[in-house]
């Protein structure tokens, strides 16, 4: 196999980008017409994680550590991408899926390299392709030992915050094991779009999650207007290393700061602290007004019954302490300025883990100004679930958590 000359050819693809990305797709629909049902119908994101899982792959093609361990974890989280039968019921991909795939990659390729797409070189395709497959497949076998292609969860409680958030308490139909910080790919059946919510709890006896879900598109919007109590999602399998990570280094304090539902990982963290002998922590909310701290008063009794662990010179102290901060605070008697600003006044944190979640604009304003302030990038975790980063690109080099699939 000429690694060389597959990694050539790929950069024609890359080059193309998009136009590539929708002639693989249009060519798989016309190869096998049945595989439509199983993408949105608004395909952007989908293209954007193809070319993303695509490039991580040709990169490390001859790596072959890194490739097994990432073409299992996207085997493994392939088998929500599935069909149903004529009663509703999950249809799991099949070999005939991935030779569909084949073929149609196949056939962008040829069109996208043009004359130089030589007999030798789409035999070096076809050979690496069906070595990813294969790979792919045994993950996703290695997985079905352990759970369902994806778990179908009942709404339980809709509690409207405001008028763009809304708590949403779920039931799976089976025991759904994750790591508080993590995130499961969750998806309305009726818009067949999958999104990443996090739980906002440690896991439960009763296996509910708690979801906090603002309105900022089709998907979140649907689930904030529309979704009533006895609807059904779908839940994928939990994804996500960086706020996972928070108990690498149990000795040393946690700084978490938060803004709108970046709040909610970070409270399953907390949570399953509590259920702990606890560790020093502090959480920093941050909001535009004392409007935008949706979730003021729960974390106001979460931070009452922290026990206290500590003595120091005042005395023992609570191991959490919870600070709200708004930035315009009519009326307001608390903290006043950005979450990083408020933050590091509170400092120093030299000899803390930092866990930073929220928008897009918000983390990375608040990952600058920690880093401006001296704050060693090793100490920062940050999760980012955006549309143009496919999550199991992170999760690639990481061991699957314990997933339990208990009837209940």
């Amino acid at each position: 196999m000429d690694v060389a000359a597959l990694r050539w050819s790929w950069n024609r693809i890359t080059a193309a980008g998009p136009r590539a990305a929708k002639h693989f797709y249009a060519t798989l629909f016309v190869i096998a017409p049945e595989t439509r049902t199983m993408f949105p119908t608004n395909m952007q994101h989908q293209e954007d994680k193809l070319l993303a899982a695509l490039g991580h792959i040709i990169t490390n093609i001859d790596n072959g550590d890194a490739l097994t361990a990432f073409a299992h974890h996207l085997g493994a989280d392939h088998r929500r991408f599935c069909g149903v039968d004529v009663e509703g019921r999950p249809v799991p991909l099949a070999e005939r899926h991935y030779i569909w795939v084949g073929q149609a990659l196949l056939a962008t390729l040829a069109d996208f390299v043009g004359s130089e797409w030589t007999p030798r070189l789409r035999d070096d395709w076809a050979a690496a392709y069906e070595f990813v497959a294969k790979l792919m497949l045994a993950g996703a076998a290695a997985s079905e030992r352990l759970t369902p292609p994806s778990w179908q969860a009942e709404v339980i409680s809709v509690e409207r915050r405001r008028s763009d958030v809304c708590v949403l308490t779920v039931r799976p139909n089976y025991l759904c094991n994750y790591l508080p910080g993590q995130s499961l790919p969750t998806q309305v059946p009726a818009l067949r779009t999958w999104r990443y919510l996090s739980p906002a709890n440690a896991p439960r006896p009763d296996g509910t999650l708690e979801f906090h879900v603002r309105a900022t598109g089709r998907f979140s919007t649907h689930l904030v207007r529309r979704v009533a109590v006895g609807e059904v999602l779908r839940l994928g399998h939990p994804t996500g290393t960086a706020l996972s990570a928070y108990n690498r280094a149990p000795h040393r304090p946690l700084l978490l700061i938060a803004g709108g539902t970046g709040v909610a990982p970070l409270r399953a963290i907390i949570e399953e602290l509590q259920q702990g002998s606890g560790r020093p922590t502090t959480l920093v909310v941050g909001g535009k007004s004392p409007d935008d701290l949706y979730d003021h008063q729960a974390l106001l009794k979460l931070a009452a019954s922290a026990p206290a662990m500590d003595a120091t010179a005042n005395g023992f102290q609570p191991w959490l302490r919870y600070v709200p901060t708004v930035e315009i605070g009519w009326d307001w008697d608390g903290e006043v300025g950005r979450a990083a600003d408020t933050a590091l006044r509170m400092g120093p944190w030299r000899d803390a883990d930092i866990l930073v979640c929220g928008s897009p604009t918000m983390t990375q304003a608040t990952i600058a100004a920690l880093k401006a302030s001296g704050i060693d990038p090793d100490r920062l975790l940050v999760e980012r679930f955006d549309h143009s980063v496919y999550p199991p690109l992170a999760a690639a080099d990481t061991p699957t958590p314990n997933l339990t699939w208990a009837a209940r």
